[in-house]
């Protein structure tokens, strides 16, 4: 991408670059002055049914190819789109989350013990916004292993079409496309992931 810049003329290389600066200074701005609501977490009815249902299905994540997800992060007053992508590596998840524009936030490991987050950018290198992704990211990318610190804390149930995993202060809620959405209740923050359907060229006529 740097070359491709390099190409342009001055003007929009620096614009370019000033757009990325503001687009990351107001990802970490998500995390750390998040208030109000950021959407509505389900609230359990009696119309719920108790669920063993997996959060992560064939369709919305490989365990050998790489995922790429299109995110979306919201606040009361804020919503930053970016992308994620994770791999298997021999037990735990390895990722990456950047904006639409390539400049990366950070890299992350999760295991079932917890998660770490690696190569964080210096507006996100505060020890509250990377202990709540932390919290976050393993919540959501270990939900359904046996073998999770938290899974025998989860509740789990489906209710209007919808799967819903209650964990403390979060939330996690898969609608019938597959979107899935956690909500950190606590911090009011939410986050969306859609799949990004890969194309095959070769099948296109």
């Amino acid at each position: 991408m740097a070359t491709k810049l390099k190409e342009l003329p001055q003007g929009i290389y620096f614009y370019g670059r000033y757009v990325m600066i503001v687009a990351l200074a107001a990802f970490v701005a998500v995390f750390v002055a998040g208030c109000g609501a950021a959407g509505q977490a389900v609230g359990r009815t009696g119309e719920a049914v108790i669920s063993d249902a997996k959060v992560w299905t064939a369709t919305m994540r490989s365990d050998s190819a790489k995922n790429s997800y299109r995110l979306t992060l919201t606040t009361a007053d804020n919503t930053i789109s970016g992308l994620c992508f994770a791999k298997r590596y021999t037990g735990e998840w390895r990722g990456t989350f950047m904006n639409e524009m390539g400049a990366k936030a950070f890299d992350f490991v999760v295991t079932d013990d917890g998660c770490k987050l690696l190569n964080v950018i210096a507006l996100m290198d505060k020890w509250y916004v990377k202990r709540t992704v932390a919290a976050d990211l393993f919540f959501l990318f270990a939900v359904d292993s046996p073998d999770a610190a938290f899974a025998s804390k989860i509740k789990k149930f489906e209710q209007d079409g919808r799967l819903v995993v209650d964990y403390g202060k979060r939330q996690i809620v898969v609608d019938q496309d597959g979107t899935i959405r956690l909500y950190n209740k606590r911090r009011r923050l939410k986050y969306e992931l859609r799949k990004i359907v890969e194309i095959d060229m070769d099948k296109i006529i």
